[in-house]
């Protein structure tokens, strides 16, 4: 499953991305073929998925439990077992096995792909960090030397945005660390890997206008890893920060991992 693209689509469909984050999807859809098609794909089997799921399910569920309950209803001799099993063709044999998989398909996918706010106790690190990771968008360019990875990094590139943010923080005389270091975290995360995110992202300085995102990010890189005592301890001290962006988001973590 592609969890920042699932992420990307479940926060655009219920208008929770930033006016920076809905343009800078957008305009991706409209220049990256691939990315459109995949993207549209991905939504419309979500969608069937969604409006489907629950008639379906009950439709099915009700049928195979009928079929079941037949089955064991009335005691059988070894004989008739005998007369009965031959009687039953590959077909149908085949056709409980499909109904089987589909209880099992249609039960357990909805639940995977379920929101945390309505099965919070049946919630996962890795759902509760697709729930929350969405990624921002590429800053202005504050010297020449950022643009190359700045460049890959708006356009979805983040292993060429992470080899060009290395070439800078490899310079000793490279100035602006801090920056480098939080989007190189934010790419990380984005390619699935959590403890190089956060060894970046821990190397922000508090006094940097990162500062607060590197804290956020760091959090979701130690839920992603299922270091859930710490990301506890630093989601809490983000929900103590009132003038915290993730303020609120900390806060319904929070309440999900009591």
């Amino acid at each position: 499953m592609n969890e920042t693209l699932y992420n990307l689509l479940r926060q655009y469909q219920s208008g929770q991305l930033s006016a920076e984050e809905k343009t800078a999807f957008e305009k991706r859809l409209s220049e990256d073929p691939s990315f459109a098609t995949e993207a549209g794909e991905y939504a419309t089997c979500l969608l069937a998925i969604h409006e489907e799921g629950d008639r379906l399910l009950s439709d099915k569920l009700s049928v195979y439990a009928k079929n079941l309950s037949e089955m064991n209803a009335t005691p059988i001799s070894l004989e008739q077992t005998k007369v009965k099993t031959h009687r039953i063709s590959t077909y149908t044999r085949l056709a409980y096995l499909a109904a089987a998989i589909f209880v099992l398909f249609v039960v357990a996918l909805p639940l995977w792909l379920a929101d945390g706010s309505t099965h919070p106790e049946a919630e996962s690190t890795d759902e509760m960090f697709a729930a929350n990771f969405s990624i921002p968008p590429a800053p202005e360019a504050r010297d020449d030397d950022a643009t190359p990875w700045r460049t890959a990094y708006g356009k979805g590139d983040y292993p060429g945005a992470i080899q060009n943010l290395e070439v800078l923080l490899a310079d000793p005389a490279f100035k602006g660390r801090s920056e480098a270091n939080h989007y190189l975290g934010v790419s990380y995360l984005a390619i699935g890997k959590p403890a190089k995110a956060l060894n970046a992202l821990t190397k922000v300085s508090p006094d940097s206008y990162d500062w607060e995102s590197a804290q956020w990010y760091s959090a979701l890189s130690l839920i992603k890893l299922g270091r859930t005592e710490d990301a506890t301890s630093l989601l809490s001290e983000i929900a103590g920060q009132a003038s915290h962006p993730q303020q609120k988001q900390a806060k319904k973590m929070l309440e999900t991992l009591k």
